[in-house]
């Protein structure tokens, strides 16, 4: 199906509407997007002019929300599946924001390859949650790569954020309250303090079922806890 004359929708793959004039590309069998990547996209400070950095990008879903939020950043998305950063690229052409956004298919644990070091102000991450050999793994090998640390773990996530930003980049990432202690162990050894931290909570649980953490590399300590109780997960 030709959704213009230079995208085509393959077999098996639908377009989502976003809202105020964005779609969204994503496939039936494949990794969605979720809740999550919008908690992260609207916890995500971005400046006029900052250069923003999307770790496993998937579908391109945070990249797209960025922009929707302030159209005065550029935003690189880094996806190592092959078929999801072309599907990606597709959903990139397709709400015209070829030039603001750039979506690049590589591994993140090689990122000394592909970016020069502290070459951006925003790095975020929707990183897959669950430790390899852990919990029920899908038929896709795809799905599984995005929720298990198969390709690449937290370690790898943060010092990849770490190579990426200045002094005083921010680094923005969310994930399940279940790996707090190890997220905040590796935000320091990797020199990115902790400085913002909200838990969600959602409907009518007692415990959080997900949080997003702002980091700032090579600044002082203190950390600022909010917790959301709002009904939206």
């Amino acid at each position: 199906m030709k959704l213009s004359d230079d995208i085509l929708l393959n077999p098996g793959e639908t377009v989502e509407d976003l809202g105020e004039g964005l779609r969204i590309i994503q496939g039936q069998e494949e990794f969605k997007f979720g809740t999550d990547a919008v908690k992260l996209s609207n916890f995500t400070n971005l400046h006029n002019g900052d250069k923003v950095m999307d770790l496993c990008t998937g579908t391109g879903i945070v990249p797209i929300l960025l922009q929707k939020k302030q159209p005065a950043v550029s935003v690189v998305g880094l996806e190592i599946q092959e078929q999801m950063a072309e599907m990606a690229q597709r959903s990139v052409k397709l709400n015209n924001l070829t030039g603001k956004i750039e979506i690049v298919q590589g591994d993140l644990k090689k990122v000394r390859e592909l970016f020069p070091a502290e070459s951006f102000q925003v790095v975020t991450c929707n990183p897959p949650y669950m430790k390899n050999n852990t919990g029920k793994q899908n038929e896709r090998e795809s799905v599984t790569i995005a929720r298990h640390e198969l390709c690449c773990n937290l370690t790898d996530c943060v010092e990849a954020a770490a190579y990426l930003l200045p002094s005083g980049g921010r680094f923005y990432m969310v994930h399940r309250p279940e790996r707090l202690a190890d997220i905040l162990s590796v935000m320091r050894d990797k020199n990115v303090e902790p400085k913002r931290l909200t838990m969600f909570l959602g409907g009518k649980s007692k415990t959080p079922r997900l949080l997003v953490v702002e980091g700032q590399k090579n600044r002082n300590s203190g950390l600022i806890v909010e917790i959301d109780t709002g009904e939206t997960l």
